[in-house]
Order: structure tokens, then sequence, then C-alpha cells
């Protein structure tokens, strides 16, 4: 089985982070300036303090998270050959997911986004080599889908189809050759 190396996208990673930035921005306005932001449908200053705290924390987190991992990770990607993935692609990626343990592969829709669902046979394991909110985030998605582990495309410089096809056809030949 060959080695496929999917790269990072500086385009995707540029667009998500300023993004991130704005809506920050934005979380900040509506904490210190929330009187700007009444209108008919929201005129509860304690309301919009509290949506702008989420937004600054939520965002202003993954914003520190992208800026982190872009200047100090240089492993970002994903890595598909014999032994498995690495999957470096996101703040919840797990590191080497080996072919051994995957049981099975679903693709998912989560608000417009799709995420290819990787099933293992020891999820607690992907949970606990985490530590931290990653862990935590690990353990929301094995609650919510079955399985700690899941990839999407957006960070990286192909679309969901093209990955897609990538793990399926390898997991596929690892499948055939054991």
């Amino acid at each position: 089985m060959e080695t496929k190396v999917i790269k990072p996208s500086n385009k995707k990673f540029l667009s998500l982070t300023i993004g991130s930035l704005i809506f920050t921005i934005l979380g900040v306005l509506f904490i210190i300036l929330p009187d700007v932001f009444i209108t008919r449908l929201i005129n509860n200053v304690i309301l919009i303090q509290f949506i702008g705290i989420l937004a600054m924390l939520f965002f202003g987190f993954a914003l520190f998270t992208m800026i982190k991992k872009k200047i100090f990770d240089k492993n970002i990607g994903i890595i598909v050959n014999e032994e498995g993935i690495i999957d470096n692609s996101s703040f919840v990626g797990v590191g080497l997911i080996k072919w051994e343990d995957v049981i099975s592969i679903e693709k998912s829709n989560v608000a417009s986004t799709n995420f290819l669902l990787i099933k293992v046979k020891n999820p607690e394991y992907y949970i606990n080599i985490s530590t931290g909110i990653k862990s935590k985030l690990l353990a929301g998605n094995y609650k919510s889908y079955g399985t700690p582990i899941s990839i999407s495309s957006n960070f990286i410089s192909c679309s969901f189809t093209q990955l897609e096809d990538i793990i399926l056809n390898s997991f596929e030949k690892f499948k055939m050759n054991n």
C-alpha cells in the first residue's frame, strides 16, 4: 500500500482564522457595547452579553488553537499508509489510528460539514491518550456518534470526496491483505 500524504490547506486555514477572529471581535463588542445590538428580536442586554461571552470563548478558543497548531505543529495534515491513518488535521486529531483497530468507516454530515466517522475496537484508548478539552471533545464525539474519531476536510488541501476515496480505498486494501 502506498503512502498518501494530504497536506494542510493554507487558504482554508486563513479563511477559518479570519472567520474566528471576526466572531471573537463581535463577541467582545456584544459584551462591552450590548446596547448597540438591541433589536426587536433581542432586546435584553444580559442576553446579548451572554451571547457575546459564548462567542468570545468558543471562537477565541478556536482561533487560539488554530494559530497554536499552525505555528508549533509541523505534522499538520493526514497521512494514510499501511499502518493506518495518522490524523493531525484538526484540534481533535488523535494521531495514529491503526487499521487493525478500525471496525468501520461511515460518512456523516453535521451543519453542512461532512465527516468520516472512524469506528474503532477500543474507543476509550483514543479518548484517554488525549488530555483536557481535547479528551472531553473526543468523549462527546463518542457519546454522540459511537466513536471518538471524526475526520473532515476542513483544514486539508483536498475535497471531502477525495479524502473519503483515499481512506476508504486504503481500508479496503488493508482488509483484503489481512
